[in-house]
C-alpha cells in the first residue's frame, strides 16, 4: 500500500479535482498510471486520507469592523461570505514524470452599510512533477488568475503565481521541502521562501509544518477526519472613483479546528470554525502611497465537501 509523495502544501495550488459520473472513470484510469509509475508512495504508514484534489468551500464572517474606522462606523462594519471551488487533474502521467491543469473560482462578497461588493475570480494553473530518485521529487507550477464580471465599480484585477518546489523524503515518515515562488499581483513583485516539512507520528497523527498551511491532523477512524490548523486568504480588486481605479486587498489569517465526515469513496464533508486574526484592508491610492487599515478578529465557520482519492 503507497501514498502519492507529491510536493504536499505547495501543491495546493493545483491538486484539485471535482469528480462527476462522466470523469470518474478516467479517474480510475489516471490513479492505476499513478500506482505503475516510479513515483514514491508511502501509503500504509497512516490511516490519514490523501490531501483534497478537489474541494467545493463555503465561508461566512459577520462584522469584520475596521480599526481605527476612518468612515462612520456603519461603513467600518463588514459582513463577509465567500464561495471557492478548484478542480484539477493530471493530463499526462509518465514513469518519472506528469502534467497537471486545474482551475479555480471564487466569489467573494463584501456587505457594509446596506451596501454591498462581489468579487469574482477565476484562476488557470499547469505543474509539472518529477520523480528523480527514490529520495528527490521536484515541481514547477504557474498559477494567473483574473476578477471576472465582478461589480460594475470594479475593475479587472489579475496577478500570476509561479514557484519551483523540491521535497526530500529522509524516511517514510518524514519529508521536507524547499523552494520559492514569486508573487506578481497588481503590478508588484513578491518573492516567497518555501519551507518546511511534514512528519507522520504515527498511523494516527500527522503534522505540516509549511507556511501559509501548517497543522496537526488525527485520524479518529479510517472515515473521520481531525484538524487544528491556520491559513492565509486574501482577495484583490481595483474601485473606481473619481475616474480613477484604486487597487484594494483584503487579507486575514485563519485559525480554528476541522471535522471531516468521509460519505463516499472519494467524497468527504468537512465542517470548520475559529477565529481570524492579523487582518488588513489596504487601499492604494496611487503608486507610491497607500491607506492601510487593521481589522478586528472575529469568528467565521466553513462548510466544504473534498474530494481525496486515497
Amino acid at each position: 500500500m503507497h501514498r502519492l509523495s507529491a510536493t504536499k502544501r505547495c501543491f495546493y495550488f493545483f491538486l484539485l479535482m471535482i469528480f462527476n459520473s462522466h470523469a470518474y472513470g478516467f479517474g480510475e484510469v489516471l490513479l492505476d498510471k499513478l500506482l505503475r509509475s516510479d513515483f514514491i508512495y508511502d501509503r500504509g504508514i497512516t490511516e490519514l486520507p490523501f490531501i483534497p484534489i478537489g474541494y467545493l468551500a463555503a465561508t461566512h464572517q459577520d462584522t469584520l469592523t475596521l480599526e481605527p474606522c476612518p468612515l462612520t462606523k456603519p461603513a467600518c462594519e463588514y459582513k463577509y461570505q465567500s464561495l471557492a471551488q478548484g478542480a484539477g487533474i493530471p493530463v499526462w502521467v509518465g514513469q518519472k514524470n506528469m502534467l497537471i491543469v486545474g482551475q479555480t473560482l471564487n466569489v467573494d462578497v463584501f456587505e457594509a452599510d446596506g451596501d454591498s461588493l462581489t468579487i469574482n475570480t477565476g484562476g488557470l494553473m499547469a505543474a509539472w512533477i518529477s520523480q528523480h530518485s527514490e529520495s528527490w521529487q521536484s515541481g514547477a507550477f504557474a498559477y494567473h488568475y483574473q476578477n471576472l464580471a465582478s461589480d460594475m465599480r470594479s475593475d479587472d484585477t489579475r496577478g500570476t503565481y509561479a514557484g519551483m518546489v523540491g521535497r526530500y523524503r529522509h524516511s517514510p515518515t518524514f519529508h521536507s521541502y524547499w523552494g520559492a515562488v514569486v508573487a506578481n499581483t497588481s503590478g508588484e513583485s513578491r518573492f516567497y521562501p518555501y519551507i518546511g516539512f511534514d512528519w507522520y507520528i504515527n498511523n494516527l497523527w500527522a503534522v505540516t509544518a509549511v507556511f501559509p498551511w501548517p497543522s496537526v491532523s488525527y485520524s479518529l477512524n479510517e472515515a473521520q477526519l481531525l484538524r487544528v490548523g491556520a491559513l492565509v486568504s486574501e482577495v484583490s480588486w481595483a474601485v473606481k472613483q473619481d475616474n480613477s481605479f484604486y487597487t484594494q486587498d483584503f487579507s486575514q489569517m485563519s485559525l480554528g479546528f476541522a471535522f471531516e465526515q468521509k460519505i463516499s469513496r472519494l467524497l468527504w464533508a468537512e465542517f470548520s470554525a475559529g477565529y481570524t486574526g492579523l487582518g488588513t484592508l489596504q487601499i492604494n491610492t496611487d503608486a507610491e502611497s497607500s491607506i492601510k487599515t487593521d481589522i478586528e478578529s472575529q469568528p467565521f465557520i466553513k462548510l466544504a465537501l473534498n474530494v481525496r482519492p486515497f
